[in-house]
């Protein structure tokens, strides 16, 4: 399904009962709304569940302008207008957290909980570095060559434009200047954290982010990556499950 939203066509999914809380998946750089189809099909009986590309991902159309994190939010907000939906629970992984993250800070109100995998509210020096060469690299040899670069498989998904990555992966890269660490500690909405022992970004980051959100619940997996929710996907259901059945009602 597609959502014209100004310069921007979404491509979205959404599925499960009309009258159910609704759950927002985001993916992260290089991903698309196809890596949530698992999640989508063991929650679609309990929550309204809403998946979609990031501008320049998938099957949404390509923006090669300069964007922001506010920018981000502001699509996911768009598309819930557009949806008609005031208020729902996100689910973010990785830069797609940092997103989920975002928006909960920039619209109050319209996230009533969130779900935070493998993210990070801070960006260090290194891996600033490291998205900058990825920025270069998609620009010069498109967005197939920064899915290697990030350990992606080709065929293993849609292939990004390599300009609209870079601008992505420039407003990822900004938490390096601008955090959002200090920000968090005035969100008022309940947070799951959920972060794998073997993640090859660390857990440092969900740590920070437990210690700065109040109302957070942070589970460090024994023997689970950056893919959690594909490497044990029953048991990631089920958590989200327990998590926004409490928190998405009424």
């Amino acid at each position: 399904m597609k959502a014209k939203l100004g310069e921007l066509e979404v491509n979205y999914e959404l599925e499960g009962p009309a009258g159910a809380p609704v759950l927002v998946f985001v993916h992260g750089v290089v991903a698309s709304l196809e890596v949530w189809r698992g999640q989508a099909a063991r929650l679609r009986d309990c929550f309204r569940v809403l998946r979609y590309d990031l501008r320049s991902h998938g099957s949404t159309s390509i923006l090669r302008t300069p964007c922001t994190r506010a920018d981000l939010a502001g699509d996911l907000v768009a598309l819930l207008d557009f949806l008609g939906i005031e208020q729902a629970g996100v689910v973010g992984h990785s830069a797609g957290g940092v997103i989920a993250m975002q928006t909960a800070l920039d619209f109050t109100g319209r996230v009533k909980a969130l779900g935070l995998v493998g993210t990070s509210s801070e960006c260090n020096d290194k891996t600033a570095e490291w998205w900058t060469k990825c920025i270069a690299l998609g620009a010069e040899k498109g967005g197939e060559a920064v899915m290697r670069q990030m350990g992606v498989k080709p065929g293993s998904g849609p292939v990004p434009d390599g300009t609209g990555l870079g601008s992505v992966i420039a407003a990822m890269r900004s938490l390096n200047e601008d955090p959002l660490t200090e920000r968090l500690r005035g969100l008022d909405i309940p947070c799951l954290i959920i972060v794998g022992d073997k993640d090859f970004l660390g857990a440092g980051g969900s740590v920070i982010l437990s210690r700065a959100i109040a109302d957070s619940e942070l589970d460090i997996v024994e023997g689970r990556g950056h893919g959690i929710y594909v490497e044990d996907p029953d048991w990631f259901a089920s958590r989200l499950e327990g998590f926004f059945a409490r928190h998405l009602q009424g």
